[in-house]
Parts: structure tokens; sequence; C-alpha cells
């Protein structure tokens, strides 16, 4: 285009001088004129259009190349949380109580404890013995022991229906005080206890005769029995060989 606006002028002023030089000639001979002035000058005779100047083209600015994103994106920031203007005041931590110590675990199994074997029962003669020596603890008159063969004269008791036995009479016939203390066999029970019975009814008729005193020990006398053990009793100590005898036998 700039160069358009050049050639215009100059076409121009090539019609002009050749306008002038055709007057001014007369007869002489005629110049031959160019083709291509000519031309020029049909060219120039039509209004060319003129362009507005909004067709001036601009300079395109160059586009400028990006940056390539890094393969490795920028960290964010972090936000950082706003600090309070009053820090908490800590709360008090509760101290932890001692553990108990744990008891020690023994090496090994404690060994089972052996079964304790049951009592054995005290014999029949250490249960009399216990029961007499209870009672001569009480003043008593001199005593004397019966043995097999005057227990059976006297009391009318066979001693094989007896486990143990402890009989004791007065050694003077002024006293009416007489112990006798038994285990009986199983079943033989009822059979000593009326040869007792017996020889009580045979004392009261024998000191009915004199010495009431001594009649009165006979008619309170104590007959008890435990289990197959049994006691009769005649004298002022009475009642405590009946305590006697409840003490161990029962």
């Amino acid at each position: 285009m700039r160069h358009t606006f050049r050639m215009l002028p100059l076409a121009l002023a090539g019609a002009l001088s050749l306008g002038l030089l055709s007057g001014c000639g007369g007869g002489g001979e005629p110049t031959a004129t160019p083709e291509e002035p000519s031309a020029l000058v049909s060219e120039s005779l039509s209004p060319a259009p003129t362009e507005s100047p909004a067709l001036s083209e601009s300079a395109a600015p160059e586009a400028s190349e990006s940056p390539a994103p890094s393969q490795e994106p920028s960290a964010a920031p972090s936000e950082q949380p706003e600090t309070p203007s009053n820090p908490p005041s800590a709360a008090p931590t509760a101290k932890p109580t001692a553990k108990p110590s744990a008891a020690p675990k023994p090496s090994s199994a404690p060994t089972p404890a052996p079964t304790p074997e049951p009592t054995q029962a005290p014999s029949a003669s250490s249960v009399l013995e216990s029961v007499w020596n209870d009672i001569a603890q009480n003043e008593l008159p001199m005593l004397t022991d019966l043995n097999d063969a005057t227990l059976q004269a006297v009391y009318g008791i066979n001693a094989a229906d007896l486990e143990a036995y402890i009989c004791k009479m007065p050694a003077m016939d002024t006293q009416a005080t007489e112990f006798f203390l038994a285990k009986v066999k199983d079943g033989k029970l009822d059979t000593v206890k009326a040869a007792v019975e017996q020889r009580q009814a045979d004392l009261v008729q024998q000191w009915s005769q004199y010495l009431p005193e001594q009649l009165e020990l006979v008619e309170n006398y104590q007959l008890v029995t435990n289990g197959n053990y049994i006691l009769f009793a005649i004298g002022e100590c009475a009642e405590d060989a009946v305590d006697a005898f409840n003490t161990y036998t029962k």
C-alpha cells in the first residue's frame, strides 16, 4: 500500500507534463507517446478509492510464550492458626497413684496340704479315767476297787458285757458312798442299767436299819447314761460326778 501512494503523484506529474508538450508542439512530428505512461494516466483519471485510515495495519504483537508450568506444584502456604490472645491455662494433671506391687508368684506349684486324718476317738478306758480324776478332786472317804469277780457278786454284772469299767466301794461299813462307771457293749445297756437299779434298791434296804444320814445319800443317788456310757453315784458329791461324766462322754 505504501508503494501505491508514492506512484500516484508521479503519475499525475507525468500526465501534466505530456499535456503541456502536446499543446506546444504545432506541426512538428508527433512524438510517440509511451504506452506505459498513458496507461498510468488512464489509471490516474479513475479515482482511486481512498482507504480509510482504519485500514492501516498495526503491527500485531508477537505472541509471547508463556512459561510452561513446573511439574512440581508449589507448596501452598500453610495457614497458621491464630494464636489466642490469652493462652489457656494448663489443667493440673492428676498424679498417678502408686500401683500396689504384685505379689510374687511362687516359683513352683504349692504342694497340696495333706488331708487331715480324722482324729481317733479316745478309748473307753481313757474317758472313764478322765471322769474319775475329776470326781476324785472332791473330798471322799476311803474307797476300794472291785474286780470282775466282786463286780459279779455285788452288782450281778458280767464284766464280759462291758468294754471298760471303774467301780468304787467304801472300805468301811459306816459309809454308803459308792461309784460305778462303765462303757457297755452294744445291746447290753438295758441289762446293766437294771442291775444297777437293783443294787440301789438293796442299799436302801440295808441302810434303812441304821444311820439315816447314809440312807439319805442312797435315796439321793444319781443314775445317768450317755450313749453306751453309764454312771451310778452315791455320795455328797454325786451331782459333781454327773457334771464330770457329761463333760467327757457327750
